[in-house]
């Protein structure tokens, strides 16, 4: 268990690591709502504007299949398979061009190929000059 927490304060440090490099124009608030969600299992992913996956947390494993090293430069959409459904991803991508925040229900598959629902809710990240730097998900599987 002490591993464990280690490992997740680990990846918060790392998070907190991050929010100042990019500079972005996050409140404490905010960058403690992110922590406390990747500590309940959440899975964050944090895409460039390209939505190419420059990170993810150490859920994302759990979560797909697949480990972080393995989705790092690949957009979200490899995830994405035949019972994935259009309209719904079209509506996501329009949102993001916008930079708008998104939240929807997607079908996704793990590496095995087997599906699964995942909540996503996508946030536009802004530096602390107004520009859109980011994007990240915060999803979760629905059972």
């Amino acid at each position: 268990m002490q591993a464990q927490q280690r490992a997740s304060r680990k990846e918060v440090a790392l998070f907190n690591q991050l929010t100042e490099l990019f500079d972005w124009n996050m409140s404490r608030r905010q960058r403690n709502a992110y922590s406390k969600k990747m500590e309940t299992g959440f899975t964050l992913v944090l895409t460039d504007l390209t939505q190419t996956i420059l990170w993810t947390s150490s859920n994302f494993l759990t979560m797909t299949g697949y480990s972080p090293m393995e989705a790092i430069g690949k957009t979200p959409s490899f995830l994405q398979g035949p019972k994935t459904d259009l309209v719904t991803t079209l509506n996501m991508r329009e949102s993001l061009r916008k930079a708008d925040f998104v939240k929807a229900d997607i079908t996704n598959y793990r590496k095995g190929g087997e599906p699964y629902v995942c909540r996503v809710q996508i946030d536009p990240l802004f530096d602390n000059q107004g520009e859109l730097t980011h994007f990240l998900a915060v999803e979760s599987e629905l059972k």
